[in-house]
């Protein structure tokens, strides 16, 4: 019976990574870089491992490494797996995908949530391969304005976060189009995102919240921020209408575990990552939190209601 040897490293210690070698060496090696053991990140990674048992073809390792997610972490995990021979890479997210990217470690790297990859230079050709994790921005904009008609808008995004950065400029040419006015408001790594929030002196008609780890950890207090100020969110971070924004589309953590498995068992076997290519997902939430729309006044047509996944009441 095939098995499959999980090595994980859950947790980090001020020392940095302690190394936990497999006893047998003749197995391929996968090793896995989960930037900061994120939490959709490890849904994503326990549905990977479930699907991957039936494509490994013989016994694998996976090698897990939770790095922080600042460059050098993260590009001393990508040598370390070189180092340790693995087989395959698997990337989470645009930050160690870049981090192997720069790396070019010289093995197959397959990423996974990574919007539109080959606009952030990730293609085929470059020994990469993976699952798109974007869900389509301007049809969650459009959604947003039939509901408010709204006429403003403001981005919060970090910085330093290429995924905010790629939805910042996505959602400015979608105002762009349809005549919406766009405040932007960078946060810092330094920066407390409700404290930038406040710099906001003029009223919007709406907040777009970027994916990033400082927002991501902080959508509750931005939310009841914006809830004081009657300025409704929409955001494509998971989890975030449940935490009381507007709206938010997301692709689905289960799909995308289950794709990433299947492109490792083409790549394991061929030993090419440019056979595997760029899934894209076929899966998408739409969530409207209604709570929060009674608590603003907003009125949701009816055909953005049917369109719904998901109703918070």
């Amino acid at each position: 019976m095939k098995r499959l040897l999980v090595i994980g490293f859950i947790m980090l210690c001020y020392a940095g990574l302690v190394p936990v070698m497999p006893a047998n060496a003749d197995e391929p090696l996968i090793t896995v870089i989960l930037p900061n053991s994120l939490p959709r990140y490890q849904k994503i990674h326990q549905v990977f491992l479930g699907a991957l048992q039936p494509y490994c073809g013989t016994d694998c390792r996976v090698y897990v490494q939770t790095p922080n997610a600042d460059v050098m972490s993260l590009r001393n995990s990508v040598r370390k797996a070189n180092a340790l021979g693995s087989r395959l890479l698997v990337t989470y997210g645009v930050a160690a995908t870049s981090a192997a990217k720069l790396e070019n470690p010289g093995l197959p790297v397959l990423f996974v949530d990574v919007p539109d990859p080959e606009a952030l230079g990730f293609g085929v050709g470059k020994g990469m391969a993976g699952v798109r994790g974007d869900a389509p921005l301007p049809a969650l904009f459009a959604f947003f304005l039939d509901s408010t008609k709204a006429t403003s808008l403001a981005i919060l995004y970090e910085k330093s976060s290429i995924e905010g950065n790629y939805q910042k400029d996505a959602l400015l040419q979608a105002a762009q189009r349809r005549n919406v006015t766009v405040r932007e408001l960078a946060v810092g790594l330094d920066d407390d995102p409700v404290t930038v929030m406040r710099t906001l002196t003029s009223h919007v008609d709406g907040l777009f919240l970027t994916n990033g780890e400082l927002l991501a950890a902080q959508v509750s207090d931005i939310v009841a921020m914006s809830g004081q100020r009657r300025i409704p969110v929409i955001s494509q971070i998971p989890g975030s209408a449940d935490l009381g924004a507007f709206m938010s589309l997301e692709t689905d953590a289960t799909e995308q575990g289950e794709l990433l498995a299947v492109l490792a068992g083409q790549v394991l076997t061929s030993g090419k990552a440019s056979l595997a290519g760029i899934v894209k997902p076929r899966r998408v939430t739409f969530i409207i939190n209604m709570k929060t729309a009674q608590s603003l006044d907003l009125h949701i047509p009816l055909q953005t209601l049917a369109a719904a996944t998901r109703v918070v009441r």
